[in-house]
């Protein structure tokens, strides 16, 4: 082996690093699956060794800034606007229903609307990056990508037709 080659072995926390980056949940078959991908990848492309670990590294630092970003962020009110009752409501209201058309309801009515707005944080551009770097390392270690939990789909439930 060169000396490049031999710089870009496996550390030993790569195969839970790997684990952690896609997400793979923790069994048996799963970290065998792992040390297989990660052997076949240093005996048939040892530099793609490089590639995984410094994606891994890329990860890690990621989910480390991640780790500094509150998690929902308060909303911050943009605007508040009323429409409406300008006043009081008078304490006697029509009681008859010809006085009640002849009195403006819709007068009585109050109509508050608020725009809020998230304040700006850089944790969905980090996600973004985060995602990219898994793709890379899914590259490189193709057959690992049939281990990784499937996202739920959006909506759940059954279309049920009346």
């Amino acid at each position: 082996m060169t000396s490049d080659l031999a710089n870009t072995l496996w550390r030993a926390g790569d195969l839970e690093a790997i684990r952690a980056a896609l997400g793979i949940p923790v069994s048996a078959a799963s970290i065998g699956a792992i040390n297989r991908a990660m052997a076949e990848l240093e005996r048939d492309y040892p530099a793609g060794v490089a590639v995984a670990v410094e994606s891994l590294e890329r990860v890690a630092a990621i989910d480390k800034q991640l780790a500094n970003f509150p998690v929902v962020a308060e909303p911050v009110v943009i605007k508040t606007s009323r429409k409406g009752a300008a006043g009081p409501v008078p304490a006697e209201l029509p009681k008859r229903k010809l006085d009640v058309i002849e009195y403006a309801t819709e007068l009585l009515l109050e109509e508050v609307a608020t725009e809020y707005a998230l304040p700006e944080t850089t944790g969905p551009s980090l996600a973004a990056q985060r995602r990219q770097q898994v793709e890379a390392l899914l590259l490189v270690l193709p057959g690992l990508r049939v281990w990784q939990p499937q996202a739920p789909p959006r909506f759940q439930g059954r279309l049920e037709r009346s």
